[in-house]
């Protein structure tokens, strides 16, 4: 009995160690494997991971960089570093040009100037996604997400670059001074006979401000009626804006009367020049070295009393945001065999306000018209180049160059920048010379006016004052040259969208890239995959992350609506494909789609 009690007694004892050993199993580690597998629930297995609403809060760059990058010094002294995967070459592109645009990240196929047909029209159709494998679009950014290195997709990259520092800035004296001729560079001195024009847009740029308006005789312009104060008005606190801009415009007009009212008494000759009372004296002496007879009736009646506004305040304004770009303006000039000096006109166009745009629908700092920009640079719904700085260099590059092969002198390609080569090959004609202040002083034409007439003597004038600021400004302090990441993604992205995952403020990406549209800016027009954007230092990585995980972010091919005039060129131009490859993935296209035309983007 004994041996049977003892057997049983064990095997209780084993029977028991066995379901405690399950118990405890259950109780410990199925809960833990669960919660590994996302299902458990309860603080004690749940995963605490930081927020992914800000990436630019989460990601140790410095780590990621060392990891990741290889640093190239190029011949421009700009510091590259890229991802090991390397960038597709682009279709048409062969090796070669693969390694240029590595090495120097300044010269993108994208940026004008490059291979492509020119865009018939400014207006494009809409990018319709084609339906994303389940696995390739993202519907959300998980709470645990944390973008590291391995989060970079294959084909994406990252471009470190650094503009120069301008002429200007580092107050290097002028090319005709530092290294050539003044022979060679004869043009820019002013010819005798517009010293007096150059003279008066000197003034302009460099002594009376935004608050200060010049009367003048437009044709004569050194004879100055008078300078009005507009500064009091803008002082009074108590005034809206509209009442101000009443007000001035008021004061303006009672000055221009009686200035005019003066002009018709002189040319009446009603009284002896010793009743004339001081002011109409001063207008009188005005005319001294005017030898046309019915100078003051003409001056009344013909010619009649302009105003100018000064701009001191903007050209210095001008100089200090030059900074940021005129180095790398000034490199890209004297790299393609052009005068730097011929940056300069920026300050007469625009003042470097990359947001300029005309009443006729110039825009940009090279203040671009449509139909011309057309011609050298992508306009459509993703991108209005005119608005990029550098992309509308290259074309204001081609554009002046055109016009001197043309014209045969800078001068004439100058003022032809503003009044059109034909225009000017006309003047040339009609009066037998190419010397441009004859030009100035004698075309006479209703299409070259006030403006045209005076384009080549306010270039003169900007050029002295640009490169001479202390001596009308005082000590300029120069932002510091542009230093960003140039990223390209392996998604087709939404830029809000992507700004708002990686915590990057639209705002500065959009100071980044001032070419893009506004469906863009808004998010209705989608990015194409490897399109180059620029994204603050230090941010690129968190820049693709956040592309790879945003929820609109897709990857593939995009169906395209077909806009009028529109091509398959200018199709491809805009997505940066090669038009082969449009007409491979759409069996029949024709060269001219029609309007509405449904169409395949291939991007795999």
């Amino acid at each position: 009995m004994s041996k049977e009690r003892s057997s049983r007694i064990l095997h209780g004892f084993i029977s028991a160690c066995l379901v405690a050993a399950v118990a405890a199993f259950i109780i410990l580690a199925i809960p833990d494997h669960l919660g590994r597998a996302g299902i458990g629930a309860g603080s004690a297995t749940k995963k605490n991971f930081p927020s992914a609403k800000n990436l630019s809060s989460i990601v140790d760059l410095e780590k990621e960089k060392q990891a990741a990058e290889v640093k190239i010094e190029n011949p421009s002294g700009q510091l590259a570093y890229f991802k090991p995967e390397q960038v597709p070459i682009p279709p048409g592109q062969d090796a070669q040009a693969q390694d240029l645009t590595l090495t120097d990240p300044n010269q993108s196929p994208d940026v004008a100037g490059g291979s492509g047909a020119a865009v018939d029209d400014s207006s494009f159709g809409n990018a319709v996604p084609i339906e994303p494998e389940p696995t390739e679009t993202f519907q959300g950014v998980p709470d645990n997400f944390v973008p590291v290195a391995e989060d970079t997709p294959r084909g994406s990259s990252i471009t470190l670059v650094t503009y120069p520092r301008s002429s200007l800035a580092i107050h290097e004296p002028p090319a005709h001074v530092l290294r050539r001729s003044k022979k060679e560079y004869s043009w820019i001195f002013t010819p005798p006979e517009l010293e007096k024009d150059v003279a008066f847009w000197k003034a302009i740029y460099s002594r009376y401000d935004k608050n200060q308006v010049v009367l003048h005789h437009p044709i004569y312009l050194d004879i100055i009626y008078d300078v009005v104060d507009l500064g009091y008005i803008e002082g009074d606190m108590r005034l809206s804006e509209l009442e101000k801009q009443h007000k001035k415009e008021k004061l303006i007009e009672e000055k221009r009367e009686r200035i005019v009212s003066i002009l018709e008494m002189l040319a009446q000759n009603q009284r002896l020049s010793s009743s004339l009372n001081d002011e109409e004296w001063r207008i009188k002496k005005l005319f001294d070295n005017v030898g046309d007879p019915k100078k003051f009736q003409r001056a009344a009646e013909e010619f009649g009393v302009r105003a100018q506004i000064g701009q001191r305040d903007k050209f210095i304004a001008g100089l200090k945001y030059s900074g940021r770009y005129l180095g790398e303006i000034e490199r890209i000039y004297e790299e393609s065999g052009m005068p730097r000096e011929l940056s300069r006109l920026i300050f007469v166009e625009s003042m470097f306000n990359l947001k300029a745009k005309s009443s006729v629908g110039a825009s940009g700092i090279w203040q671009f018209m449509p139909q011309t920009g057309k011609l050298y640079l992508r306009m459509n719904k993703i991108v209005d180049e005119r608005n990029d700085p550098i992309a509308a260099t290259h074309a204001s590059i081609k554009l002046l160059r055109h016009n001197y092969n043309e014209l045969g002198t800078w001068p004439l390609a100058i003022n032809a920048y503003n009044a059109g080569r034909g225009r000017l090959k006309q003047a040339v004609q009609t009066l037998g010379t190419k010397d441009i202040a004859k030009i100035v002083k004698n075309f006479k034409h209703r299409a070259y006016g006030f403006a045209s007439r005076n384009f080549f003597p306010e270039y003169l004038a900007a050029l002295e004052v640009a490169e001479n600021p202390e001596k009308y400004f005082g000590p300029i302090s120069y932002d510091d040259p542009l230093r960003f990441e140039m990223v390209r993604t392996a998604y087709h992205i939404s830029l809000p969208s992507v700004a708002g995952v990686s915590g990057i403020p639209l705002e500065e990406l959009l100071e980044l890239n001032p070419g893009f549209s506004s469906k863009v800016i808004s998010g209705d027009q989608l990015i194409p995959i490897a399109y180059p954007i620029k994204v603050p230092e230090g941010k690129g990585s968190i820049f693709i992350a956040a592309a790879a995980r945003a929820p609109k972010s897709q990857r593939g091919s995009i169906r395209h609506v077909v806009a009028p005039n529109e091509t398959v060129n200018s199709i491809a131009w805009m997505y940066g494909i090669d038009p082969t490859r449009i007409r491979q993935a759409n069996a029949n296209i024709r060269r001219n789609p029609s309007k509405g035309e449904i169409i395949v983007i291939p991007f795999d």
